[in-house]
């Protein structure tokens, strides 16, 4: 597949996928969605990879689902909407929790809706001082999906994130920098890509699969008992242990230098 509504920009180790609807600000159309899926996949396939960063184009990260598209949908399907979600938005979520390497959103301006999901599905967000999670759903009579509602209670707590998607309160800039979902707000491109890069240079040297391990650990031992949490824990701990990045840290440690992780 050619990338035309999702540009695929190649840095050394990081891939931008980057959503390139700005006339429409990046609306999720189901030609963004399938070549953001692929996207995804080939950076997860590409042993070089070793961060991607997903933003938008123009004004927004993304208004979420494109509500022409989601007529025209209705017309000739009628109102499925969990079909949608399940055979278009869900992979995209799962690809995300599951990329073998870290993931950052850059959010510039508004991220609504399905935007806001995947926005919270990145490992780290880098944001303006622009940047809006806006849970919209219920303003069209709708639920939060993709992945929100787990995402979302877990980075803010569930009587807050409840609350949020039931009036559909935007969080401005400075209410995601006070919700921790994320660390700073940057009044300034070049302050932001400065982040970026500082962030993305210290991922792209770090080690990997304990990157992904700890994400893993997190999305499934919420709600479990403390003795399968330690049992989680323990298991993680023995597959890392095997990893040639944990055995260079060790040998950094005793021969007193800086590790130099690749990722294996």
């Amino acid at each position: 597949m050619a990338f035309l509504a999702v540009s695929w920009e190649r840095d050394k180790a990081s891939v931008t996928l980057r959503l390139n609807r700005p006339e429409s600000l990046n609306a999720l159309t189901q030609g963004i969605r399938a070549e953001l899926l692929e996207g995804l996949q080939k950076a997860d396939q590409d042993s070089e990879v070793r961060v991607v960063i997903l933003r938008g184009t123009g004004r927004a990260f993304s208004v979420g689902q494109d509500l022409k598209e989601l007529t025209d949908y209705y017309q000739s399907r009628g109102p499925v909407m969990g079909e949608l979600v399940q055979k278009e938005y869900i992979p995209i979520v799962k690809a995300l929790r599951e990329l073998s390497k870290p993931s950052v959103a850059v959010v510039e301006g508004a991220a609504v809706g399905g935007g806001m999901a995947l926005a919270l599905a990145t490992d780290f967000r880098i944001i303006s001082d622009r940047a809006q999670l806006v849970p919209a759903f219920v303003k069209v009579g709708l639920a939060p999906d993709t992945g929100t509602t787990f995402l979302l209670a877990r980075s803010i707590g569930y009587a807050r994130a409840l609350s949020i998607c039931m009036t559909g309160q935007a969080l401005a800039a400075p209410d995601l920098v006070r919700l921790g979902l994320a660390d700073h707000a940057y009044p300034s491109g070049e302050e932001l890509e400065n982040a970026l890069a500082g962030l993305t240079a210290e991922l792209a040297q770090g080690p990997t699969a304990a990157y992904v391990a700890i994400r893993r650990l997190f999305d499934r031992t919420a709600g479990l008992p403390l003795d399968d949490v330690l049992m989680a824990e323990r298991d993680t701990q023995d597959a890392l242990a095997r990893t040639r990045d944990h055995q260079e840290a060790v040998e950094a440690f005793l021969s007193k230098r800086n590790p130099r992780f690749r990722g294996e």
